[in-house]
């Protein structure tokens, strides 16, 4: 099986990438899972801190909700108030569970406020850390009184989120039947990073059970946070600008979530000391990459390429190509002097042998030459001879002068070529010279591309097919009609100048078509000499790439030849005929 064909400089580029790609890759995918492990780390160090801020707010709430549990069912004022005591024993109980919450105020850290309602009793008491004013102050009472009213919160088993004046809270309600002990909790408080022991800045955020924020707003817009992600790991969210890593867990009893925003350092502030050398040196070889390529083409690959393309303009008939590309490679210098001293060589046996085959087409070309000059000379002087034996002597001056120019078209240099507008003007003087020695006048017509009067055709080409229309098929009884064609052809990848004289005759004899038809004519052939002598020049000239065809039609018979031409000179731009 034979093996494909691949250029040298592919090979050897190929064989470079498989070596520095695989390694490179390598060297990328170590520092991208250096980096996964690493941020795993940071993730689960970030995990651990914000479990252990979010345990101790449980556990704050839950001491919270201890104690006012134990209050709701061991204080005998609160039952008191939740039976609708007169106004003084409302007032004393009211008094007493005052002084107890304000007693617990201080113990619990996170709360921001107690409040004892009772719609039974006509009982409101609170109290506020210092850092409420009166305007939140009245809000707050005022949502709370609200809830009790309408015992909102009857039922609540938890602590629940609620939005006030731009705020969030957690409000936890016991009791029931329009008496409530109350406890609020203010989350901006709860989200202190503080008491996280993070190297990295971070917010402590909280969200609604529809991850929608609920604090910090202001910081997820300016940072373009995105906060619905995969809360069971960790998420990078965040604008071009800052990259944050986020973690986040639900509060226990709660109807809100906790999440941890910690700045993330980005790529290169992920990576050690090593990971960072690790990852310079898979960019210096990146970089390497096209340095070597350079390097290889430039002592390798362009010495060889020059090589491959002086060989090609060699195989394409330049003989004098040489290696232009000069190296200080000992063996490509040597290489291309051997070649350049062998090719030096052969152009000379070349030469003389080109020579030689150009001297025996010479020879070929005058013979064929002096073998069609007598052909129409004697055929014009029956002509003239018929008219002075008929005393038609103008005619024969008219004749005479178009014998000159004829003569002198025919003695035309063989080796010389003539434009195609050259030939017609011959044909049409050969009719006039036939017009004046006939009873009937042929008659000529032209129809030629105009893009192919300027093609350089051997001299006689298509003459010598209307002077065999004219001696062979001549009839006293209707005048003789020809037609010379000229047209472009295009037959695959090649395109063709068409070249054809037709008449309106008795044809070609069937014998006669078989030979003229034939591919081997002999050079020095006694019948048919005109046809044959224009095949035996064309072929001389253009090789196997001319081609023939000689048929009879209907009426009369059709001589065409196609002549290779070059598309880009006779179509230009517009390859379609």
């Amino acid at each position: 099986m034979k093996k494909k064909e691949v250029s040298f400089q592919r090979k050897l580029m190929t064989v470079v990438l498989c070596l520095t790609i695989p390694l490179i890759i390598l060297l990328f995918i170590s520092n991208l899972y250096s980096i996964r492990v690493f941020n795993r780390k940071i993730a689960d160090s970030n995990l651990r801190s914000m479990n252990y801020r979010a345990e101790r707010i449980e556990e704050s709430l839950e001491a919270v909700d201890d104690f006012l549990t134990g209050v709701m069912a061991a204080s005998e004022d609160f039952r008191t108030l939740q039976g609708g005591a007169g106004q003084l024993n409302a007032h004393l109980a009211s008094y007493s569970l005052y002084n107890q919450l304000k007693t617990a105020m201080s113990a619990y850290e996170d709360i921001g406020a107690f409040f004892l309602y009772s719609t039974a009793s006509k009982v409101e008491r609170d109290m506020f850390t210092s850092d409420f004013d009166y305007a939140k102050k009245t809000v707050i009472r005022a949502f709370v009184r609200d809830a009790v009213e309408n015992n909102t919160y009857s039922y609540a088993m938890q602590w629940c989120l609620a939005e006030i004046a731009d705020s969030s809270y957690l409000f936890h309600f016991f009791g029931g039947r329009g008496t409530y002990l109350v406890a609020m909790v203010p989350l901006e408080r709860l989200g202190d990073t503080s008491k996280l022991r993070l190297e990295s800045e971070a917010v402590v955020l909280f969200t609604d059970e529809q991850k929608e924020p609920v604090t910090s707003r202001e910081f997820i817009e300016q940072n373009g946070i995105d906060l619905n992600g995969d809360y069971s790991r960790y998420f990078i969210s965040g604008d071009s600008g800052a990259r944050y890593m986020i973690v986040g867990r639900d509060i226990a009893r709660t109807d809100c979530r906790m999440i941890l925003a910690v700045s993330e350092a980005g790529y290169f502030g992920s990576l050690d000391s090593v990971q960072f050398l690790l990852f310079l040196v898979s960019v210096l070889a990146l970089v390497l990459i096209p340095i070597l390529q350079y390097r290889l083409m430039r002592f390798i690959a362009e010495p060889v390429e020059a090589l491959r393309s002086t060989m090609e303009q060699i195989r394409s008939g330049e003989l004098d190509a040489t290696v232009q590309e000069e190296t200080n490679i000992r063996e490509f210098r040597q290489l291309n002097e051997t070649f350049t001293t062998m090719m030096t060589q052969i152009k000379d046996l070349k030469i003389e042998s080109y020579e030689h085959e150009i001297e025996v087409q010479k020879a070929q070309l005058r013979y064929l030459q002096l073998q069609i000059r007598p052909h129409f000379f004697l055929n014009c002087l029956k002509s003239l001879y018929a008219l002075a034996e008929a005393g038609k002597y103008d005619r024969i001056q008219k004749m005479i002068l178009a014998f000159s120019k004829h003569i002198r078209y025919i003695f035309t240099d063989s080796m010389e070529f003539v434009p195609l507008s050259r030939e017609l003007d011959h044909i049409r003087n050969y009719i006039e010279m036939q017009g004046e020695s006939s009873q009937y006048a042929p008659v000529c017509r032209m129809d030629v591309d105009p893009r192919l009067l300027e093609l350089p055709i051997p001299p006689l080409s298509l003459q010598s097919f209307v002077e065999n229309s004219v001696k062979h098929d001549y009839s006293p009884d209707h005048p003789l009609e020809i037609d010379v064609r000229a047209s472009i052809l295009c037959s695959g990848d090649e395109t063709y100048a068409d070249l054809s004289v037709s008449d309106n005759g008795s044809g070609f004899p069937e014998n006669v078509i078989q030979e003229i038809n034939a591919p081997d004519a002999p050079v020095y052939a006694q019948h048919h000499v005109g046809i044959n002598n224009i095949k035996k020049r064309m072929s001389l000239i253009y090789g196997d790439a001319v081609h023939y065809a000689f048929f009879n039609r209907d009426i009369g018979s059709v001589s065409e030849i196609f002549i290779p031409i070059d598309p880009e000179k006779y179509l230009g731009e517009n390859k379609d005929v």
